[in-house]
């Protein structure tokens, strides 16, 4: 999508691709925050005293759906595709350094899924070191379990016994820009905070991917001289 892009490889991905994504993301986020404000300001200032946009305030507390409900939905959803272009950029990085060194063994092949999988191989296949052992990825690990709430539970902070799920409170006070007893609710801040961990972890691994491609230094020869009398 940009004008220009220099050839694909290791050393060209994050200052050709993953950084370039950030920018989209960055300009995606703040679009997604507009709307969300813009929805908000037209329900307070358009609405009427029985209904909005189809809906009633006999059946519905418009306050909440318009004020809460739907600007949530809104940015749950830009999380959850935030995050897979997250994912999606790692497992490029995963491809591009199989094809550089020519490894048989494909990111694929390994067990695991998602930024789990692609940063093992990337570390264990690749070469490149502290990748799992850093607080970039100590954040990504917090935001992945937010994630896999909002995914695979729709957002609910409680099981089906009513109970509140384990460190998933102390998770989301981590991170902040998140609040809820029953279910997740994003507040403006939140996505933005997702991008720029996503850009603190690329950085980390474009450190890494200097540190692989710096040349080695030459043996120094050592020269036996005979001493003169």
């Amino acid at each position: 999508m940009a004008l220009y892009t220099p050839k694909k490889n290791v050393r060209n991905w994050y200052p050709y691709e993953a950084s370039l994504s950030i920018e989209l993301m960055v300009s995606f986020v703040s679009t997604v925050e507009k709307q969300a404000n813009e929805s908000i300001a037209h329900y307070t200032s358009a609405h009427t005293a029985t209904v909005h946009e189809g809906l009633d305030y006999e059946t519905w507390d418009l306050d909440s759906i318009f004020g809460e409900y739907f600007p949530n939905l809104q940015r749950r959803s830009a999380f959850l595709t935030v995050w897979s272009f997250l994912e999606h950029q790692l497992d490029q990085l995963c491809m591009l350094s199989q094809a550089e060194k020519g490894f048989e063994l494909s990111f694929m092949d390994l067990s695991g899924k998602g930024i789990d999988r692609s940063a093992s191989y990337l570390e264990k296949v690749v070469g490149f070191q502290g990748l799992k052992n850093s607080q970039q990825w100590s954040v990504l690990k917090t935001l992945q379990r937010i994630r896999n709430v909002i995914a695979h539970d729709d957002g609910n902070l409680r099981n089906h016994l009513g109970k509140g799920k384990d460190g998933i409170q102390a998770d989301m006070k981590k991170i902040g820009f998140l609040r809820g007893d029953d279910e997740i609710v994003v507040a403006e801040g939140f996505l933005s905070k997702v991008v720029e961990a996503c850009n603190d972890y690329f950085k980390l691994i474009e450190k890494a991917i200097s540190t692989s491609h710096q040349p080695e230094l030459p043996a120094v020869s050592k020269v036996s001289r005979r001493m003169e009398p």
